[in-house]
């Protein structure tokens, strides 16, 4: 059941109750708006609004323990190659040396500001993730005049993760029952060294059967343009939406008017 993505889909807060295209939108505007800055605190101020919404949408995080560790990876590795980058500042201040590697300040502080702008559009995309069926948002999607392909495209890998995520609960069951010991780090790594090949065979395998299936149901000729399904906007759409609206013209006010946001020893935007 840990791996059941289901598992959030069920729940009935007022982040799950939101319109799917309301979702699009403050996922587009929190992943735009960090773009916009480059000191670290002005970033840290984005991803703190961001909790709020993640709390009080109660999301059960082991299913995607996976791709939050993911997510969290990248942004350390962003962080460490950053450091260790010779940017050639002339005030940089070196902080440490490991070998022929240097970390200065511009690079620890330009590493900050690279995890936190790839942190935050990845934190808002799991709420999205995690409280919206995947089938509703191709709908929403295609209310919003987006291609059918490119909606079908967003529900097919949305519909990867939890079939990969159970075939990799099936494989490891499989695994124990041979033999295969988990626990240690090195123990991972060598079961799931095992365990790609049949992981990578059979999510394809499964995703070929369904792209047979919507083929045979008409994909090629277009037809999916009618559903049953309705979609309008309640007052927290709109609420969420005039925020939305206020917090991307405040960032560019703030931004482009008063020219705050920019850290000194930060010089790409």
């Amino acid at each position: 059941m840990g791996t059941d993505f289901s598992l959030n889909y069920e729940k009935t807060t007022w982040v799950h109750k939101l319109d799917p295209r309301t979702k699009l939108i403050f996922i587009l505007v929190f992943a735009t708006v960090p773009l916009f800055f480059t000191k670290f605190s002005y970033l840290l101020g984005c991803a703190l609004l961001i909790l709020p919404v993640w709390v009080s949408a109660k999301i059960d995080i082991r299913p995607i323990k996976g791709l939050l560790v993911a997510f969290l990876i990248f942004a350390l590795c962003s962080v460490v190659f950053a450091t260790f980058y010779n940017y050639d500042h002339p005030n940089q201040t070196v902080l440490f040396k490991i070998g022929p590697l240097t970390a200065t300040n511009v690079g620890f502080v330009s590493g900050l500001m690279l995890g936190f702008r790839s942190l935050i559009p990845g934190l808002v995309a799991l709420i999205l993730i995690c409280t919206t069926d995947p089938a509703s948002l191709a709908k929403a999607m295609m209310k919003m005049h987006i291609p059918l392909s490119v909606a079908f495209m967003m529900m097919g890998a949305l519909k990867m993760f939890p079939l990969v995520s159970s075939e990799m609960q099936n494989i490891k069951t499989a695994q124990i029952i041979r033999g295969v010991e988990y626990g240690s780090m090195r123990k991972n790594f060598k079961a799931f060294r095992l365990a790609a090949f049949p992981l990578i065979v059979n999510s394809l395998r499964k995703s070929r059967v369904t792209g047979t299936a919507v083929e045979c149901k008409g994909f090629g000729k277009r037809a999916w343009k009618e559903y049953y399904q309705s979609f309008s906007f309640t007052r927290v759409d709109y609420i969420v939406l005039a925020f939305c609206v206020l917090f991307a013209i405040s960032a560019i006010v703030i931004r482009y008017g008063f020219g705050l946001g920019v850290d000194a020893y930060v010089t790409s935007a």
